[in-house]
């Protein structure tokens, strides 16, 4: 989407070039900067007169522009639109056409855009499209202007202005026109001035005191004219004769001892400008809103994890940094894979911290398991082993009817695949389903690595803890048996960051005697 800021700076590139070549040039070269755009250009009805602009400007004839259509639209390549008019191509049956229009409704002229993409274009930069009009179309109506004030023979140039010369002035353009004496009183006016800013007539519109609300007083802007050339642009505000305030812009210039001005209503152009920042300071609030719900919910995840993995930690002496430590293990090796990306589907940025918080809870489901069982101090006979194989079941249905009530897949639904597979075997002969190799979720397989290293380094009642070096060459061992290789690999060139994080987190005494 198109930002104020974006369209505030494009306006101040075209108010800032002088030749109107220039100023299309700008608004031109912008819209073929957009995505989507191969080519952009302008046409106008062989009605307007812009002098030596003229060469610069593909025409159409009036009698043909009641053929086109009032609103922006897609042409379908039997509009009667000359060719030439996109630089290093012909007309597309593919163009957006974005119509201005004079000051009784018709067809003025138009922007023309060829796109890729029409419909999608025309439907995302409607707004914007109406806005670039309606600037080139004050931009054509001004250098038309120009045209006309510049053309009169010399003996209608004297200090002060004829009313041969006013007349001819007024009747130049259905825009709004005054001439006004140094001392601020209006000489003449036209018709459109007085119906737009509903006035009755002179005498009414001298009898108002301060029509226009300006920044400096009258003598200021007498300077501001005598030291400049032409038309000088000023943005002012004006009583109207009902009793509101319109926002103009005064193009205004020093005839003699007198100032010709021209007033075009920009009131609707810059509601929307307030509008769209209105808009755009309330979506950055939703925003940071947004982002703020997102952390605590984010937070609250984590929490909720912890506290039910604190569950199997709490019946089960043996873990003690256990959790933390598998948990960073993971996180190290999902962060490797998602840069290397060797897998044929894409792992995304967001994974490491997903499985980070998933993982807590790989071993839930010991929560379902006997005492004498889960805090036998010695080897397990087959009957026993047959129970504990059981949490892998358990936990897996903990999680996923928890999962299955949020109504759909949750931050639970990674964490009850690890539960369910992470004693899964490369080769088949894992449980509790005997999945192998890419049957195994990612998830799992990164979980069995990081499980089974911890289990060797650790002490049990059972067992002394392993050395590192131990631990990394059963690994290595087991590779392509138990471990996908991928993971084994990535494994290896990660074990002194595994080592460092055992040291880290170590048992806590209490937990391991």
């Amino acid at each position: 989407m198109t930002s104020l800021n974006e369209m505030t700076e494009l306006f101040d590139k075209v108010d800032a070039r002088s030749a109107f070549t220039g100023r299309i040039g700008e608004i031109i070269d912008w819209i073929e900067s957009l995505p989507g755009v191969e080519a952009a250009g302008l046409i106008c009805t062989d009605r307007l007169h812009l002098g030596a602009d003229d060469h610069s400007i593909h025409r159409i004839a009036a009698a043909n522009a009641g053929l086109l259509p009032a609103e922006p639209a897609i042409l379908n390549g039997k509009s009667p639109i000359p060719s030439g008019i996109f630089r290093g191509g012909g007309l597309s049956p593919v163009t957006v056409f974005s119509p201005f229009l004079d000051r009784s409704g018709g067809v003025a002229g138009a922007i023309l855009v060829k796109s890729s993409g029409p419909k999608q274009f025309l439907r995302h930069n409607r707004s914007v499209l109406g806005l670039l009009s309606s600037k080139t179309r004050d931009l054509v109506e001004i250098a038309s202007l120009r045209t006309g004030a510049g053309a009169h023979s010399a003996e209608d140039r004297s200090d002060d202005l004829t009313p041969r010369v006013i007349g001819k002035l007024m009747d130049l353009l259905n825009l709004p026109m005054y001439v006004m004496s140094p001392d601020g009183t209006f000489i003449s006016v036209n018709q459109r001035f007085l119906d737009g800013f509903h006035y009755a007539n002179l005498d009414d519109l001298n009898s108002r005191a301060g029509i226009f609300i300006r920044e400096n007083d009258w003598n200021f802007q007498l300077q501001r004219l005598t030291s400049n050339d032409g038309f000088t642009p000023l943005t002012v505000k004006v009583h109207t004769g009902d009793d509101r305030v319109r926002t103009v812009q005064d193009y205004s210039m020093l005839m003699g001892k007198s100032v010709f001005g021209v007033l075009l209503d920009v009131s609707d152009y810059v509601s929307v400008n307030e509008k769209l920042k209105e808009t755009l300071e309330t979506q950055q609030g939703l925003n940071e809103r947004l982002s703020t719900t997102t952390a605590l919910l984010q937070k609250t995840q984590a929490t909720a994890m912890k506290s039910l993995a604190k569950l199997a930690e709490y019946r089960d002496k043996e873990t003690g940094g256990h959790l933390q430590r598998i948990c960073e293990y993971m996180r190290l090796v999902t962060r490797e894979i998602h840069d290397d990306q060797p897998y044929s589907f894409h792992v995304s940025k967001h994974y490491p911290e997903d499985i980070y918080i998933s993982g807590m809870l790989h071993d839930i489901g010991k929560v379902g398991v006997p005492d004498q069982i889960l805090l036998k101090p010695g080897p397990l006979d087959e009957s026993e082993w047959t129970v504990m194989k059981k949490h892998t079941n358990w936990g897996y249905t903990i999680l996923n009817q928890a999962d299955h009530e949020l109504g759909e897949q949750s931050f639970l639904t990674l964490a009850s695949r690890i539960a369910l597979h992470h004693h899964e075997w490369w080769n088949g002969k894992g449980y509790p389903h005997g999945l192998a190799g890419d049957e195994i979720p990612l998830s799992a397989r990164i979980g069995a690595v990081a499980d089974v290293y911890d289990a060797l380094t650790s002490r049990r009642p059972y067992k002394d803890a392993w050395t590192h070096d131990h631990a990394v060459g059963e690994i290595k061992r087991l590779t392509g048996k138990q471990f996908d290789p991928v993971i084994s690999d990535i494994f290896s060139r990660l074990e002194t960051r595994f080592e460092t994080v055992r040291n880290r987190f170590p048992d806590e005494p209490a937990l391991v005697n």
